[in-house]
């Protein structure tokens, strides 16, 4: 047995099994004149050696990463205009030493090149950090930082880097230098197969194919998913193939099946989300409606669904990474982080302020690591956890910019940045930027919810209100509702209606007792309403949640836009008791 360091490229057929099911005799017959036509000549014009060609897959070694790395585009463009894409690989890429017998190569060099394959997405491909780092600029290609990713059975864990199509004639990034907006590391995966049509009228095939095509598109707002394209999820429409197959056959986490039935001017569609690995069903729901409209129909269900499946994956994904007792990725300590930001206490914050040092430290372009840390320096301000909030303000301000200069096609760090313009009192910029966030996903709650508070502080207290209900219908359980409902709370305030903002403390705080903006309204409220005794419990509890509060420190802290409002908010806060 001889050895030697080698560039080692695995790739497999997308979909194999189900291709396989649908015509036997057909796909063969594809696939052979596919290794004819595509992959032999790219094979031999880029000095590769096939060590094994098997039904589904292909390992190939070259003498030098650049040669691996150029067929592996040149090849994946070439099966993306084959045939319409008939054929969808997935293609990995590893630099180490391997064993040879024969033909035959053996070695961790091989089995990481494999596990890196089952990383890729469908027409994509991933490489190893040590063959990102030997490319260099030899490449015309553009491949983004996936941070370490822990491979099974692999001791050590591996850098990856994806390349995920588009024009292959992008400058290749420099390390570190990600800008986001690819598959982030550890992200959730989600497939949404075509819905069964089981109405008598084939012809209502176009609705049911449209309710799913649009759950895709809503999906694919959220840059925290992975959402496998159309194409490749309808490959399995009408044919009997088990959850978990498709699963593995896709690489993804969750997928998300339903079927449509229209009887008379009714229609009801059913849905359910799936765990891939353990088939477990995470959520389900059933509509009903009437089809006065069609395509209002379609759309209400439609954002009705995605307003349900996106804050239950993340649930999942969060659920599933406290659950982890080995090796974190950097996507792990964001969601862990968020958990713990969710908690509302100082020592919570603290936690998830290291999370999320290392979480950079780990992914520097890491977008969402950034944004969160915008929001520990805002709860940090707004629960006196941080004595100075014009410094924690100036703090998260800077963190989420970062984090949309890192991304600026992610929604939630503009979503971030709103929130960190509107308490530094940059009302214009609040809005532009969380303008941007819901121009970018329509169904961010974050969005909503924090224009809730600008609306609030600007007086406004009808569109608070829409805003903040807006924001709950999208993420009920949400961490930072307690936020948006302050948005519509400190609105209602200032429009004199001082019943409404007591009960939209009370029911904030029920869920998140200590939660100092809304102790604060309901304080303030209180003693505009002249409620002496309800008026001195509930300043009793705000200083036992922050002794030293004054005054003057929460003129600092809650940005009121105009002089005029903002003395009337303050006085309410006066009249209770709280010291200048």
């Amino acid at each position: 047995m001889a050895r030697r360091l080698s560039a080692i490229l695995a790739a497999d057929v997308v979909g194999y099994s189900a291709l396989m099911a649908q015509d036997e005799a057909a796909t063969l017959a594809a696939l052979n004149e596919f290794r004819k036509a595509v992959l032999e000549p790219l094979m031999a014009r880029h000095s590769g050696r096939i060590v094994k060609l098997m039904g589904d897959g292909l390992l190939a070694e070259f003498a030098s990463v650049v040669d691996a790395v150029e067929f592996a585009v040149a090849f994946q463009s070439a099966a993306a205009a084959w045939q319409d894409g008939r054929i969808v690989l997935r293609i990995g890429i590893n630099l180490g030493d391997v064993l040879t017998e024969g033909r035959d190569i053996f070695g961790d060099g091989v089995n990481v090149a494999a596990r890196l394959e089952a990383l890729a997405e469908p027409g994509g491909i991933c490489i190893s950090g040590i063959v990102f780092d030997s490319l260099g600029t030899k490449v015309d290609a553009r491949f983004r930082s996936d941070g370490e990713r822990q491979l099974k059975n692999i001791p050590a864990p591996v850098r990856v880097y994806r390349w995920s199509g588009g024009n292959p004639m992008e400058l290749l990034e420099n390390p570190g230098q990600s800008p986001g907006g690819g598959h982030a590391s550890g992200k959730p995966s989600i497939a949404v197969l075509a819905f069964d049509n089981m109405s008598q009228d084939s012809d209502q095939e176009y609705f049911s194919d449209g309710i799913a095509e649009d759950i895709i598109t809503e999906l694919s707002y959220f840059k925290e998913f992975f959402v496998i394209a159309r194409n490749t999820s309808f490959s399995y429409k009408g044919q009997a193939v088990r959850v978990d197959q498709i699963s593995r056959d896709l690489g993804v986490q969750y997928v998300l099946e339903g079927s449509v039935r229209k009887a008379g001017g009714r229609v009801r569609v059913t849905a359910q989300l799936i765990d891939g690995d353990s088939g477990a069903h995470l959520w389900a729901a059933k509509y009903d409606r009437d089809l006065d409209d069609i395509f209002a129909v379609q759309d209400e269900i439609t954002r009705a669904i995605v307003g349900s499946v996106a804050p239950e994956t993340l649930g999942a994904e969060l659920r599933r990474s406290r659950a982890k007792t080995g090796s974190l990725t950097a996507w792990d300590r964001v969601l862990q982080a968020r958990w713990h930001l969710g908690q509302l206490s100082a020592d919570n914050n603290v936690r998830a302020r290291q999370m999320l040092d290392e979480a950079i430290a780990t992914d520097p372009g890491m977008a969402d690591a950034h944004a969160a840390l915008a929001l520990c320096d805002l709860m940090d301000m707004l629960h006196r956890w941080n004595p100075d909030p014009v410094a924690a303000i100036a703090h998260a301000r800077t963190a989420a910019a970062k984090a949309a200069e890192l991304d600026d096609m992610n929604a939630s760090a503009y979503g971030m940045l709103g929130m960190a313009d509107a308490f530094a009192r940059d009302f214009e910029e609040a809005a532009r930027h969380l303008t941007r966030a819901i121009e970018l996903n329509p169904n961010l709650a974050i969005g909503h919810g924090n224009f809730a508070a600008v609306h609030g502080v600007n007086g406004d207290y009808a569109a608070a209100r829409a805003s903040a209900q807006r924001a709950v219908a999208l993420s009920p359980r949400d961490p930072l509702k307690p936020f948006w409902l302050g948005g519509m709370g400190i609105g209602a305030y200032l429009a004199g209606e001082y019943e409404d903002c007591v009960q939209i403390a009370a029911e904030g705080l029920k869920a998140h007792p200590g939660y100092a903006s809304l102790m604060r309204q309901e304080t303030a409220a209180l003693a505009m309403l002249g409620r002496e005794a309800e008026t001195a419990a509930s300043l009793q509890r705000l200083l036992a949640r922050m002794p030293d509060l004054t005054i003057e420190q929460v003129r600092h802290m809650v940005p009121v836009r105009y002089p005029d409002d903002q003395e009337r908010w303050l006085d309410g806060l006066r009249r209770a008791g709280l010291p200048d």
